[in-house]
């Protein structure tokens, strides 16, 4: 195990809880791969979301092709370090049932880790259709982190 952690889950959880950021790669219907940069929250179960214009080039692929890959690292970090985490899974435009909850997760990690900006309330009827801005969900297949240059399948859930 490289450095000081117990397991690689632990090792993922800790990247996932320090970073911000993860680029969600996609592809259209032909399978011409697009990546996007989007700030990210995950919750206990694994499932990452985001919001994201539902016009945007990644958005469209994802309600084209919901297959999706991730990728959440630290950019400044030594080289050879290895402190990513590596995703496959299935993206979905959160459902109106479930959207209060996913904007109370996801604000509460946005204004945990920013101190610039003040917490707010986000309204879930801004986000739901035919709302421009709609909340994503992204629910693993299979999560990895690296060690020495490979990469070693992790479990998040739980389960």
């Amino acid at each position: 195990m490289e450095g000081s952690f117990g397991s690689y889950e632990e090792k993922a959880r800790h990247i996932l809880s320090h970073n911000m950021y993860m680029v969600v790669a996609t592809s259209d219907k032909e399978a011409k791969p697009w990546g996007a940069v989007v700030f990210y929250a995950n919750d206990e179960s694994g499932n990452f979301y985001f919001i994201s214009a539902i016009d945007s080039l990644h958005a469209r692929n994802m309600q084209e092709n919901p297959n999706v890959s991730l990728v959440i690292y630290d950019s400044t970090q030594q080289l050879g370090l290895n402190q990513e985490v590596q995703v496959y899974g299935n993206a979905s435009i959160v459902n109106d049932g479930e959207l209060k909850g996913a904007l109370e997760f996801y604000t509460n990690k946005l204004f945990s880790i920013s101190n610039e900006l003040d917490k707010q309330e986000y309204d879930p009827s801004q986000y739901s259709e035919p709302a421009e801005f709609r909340v994503f969900k992204i629910v693993p297949v299979k999560i990895y982190t690296t060690t020495e240059d490979r990469r070693t399948e992790v479990n998040l859930s739980g389960k």
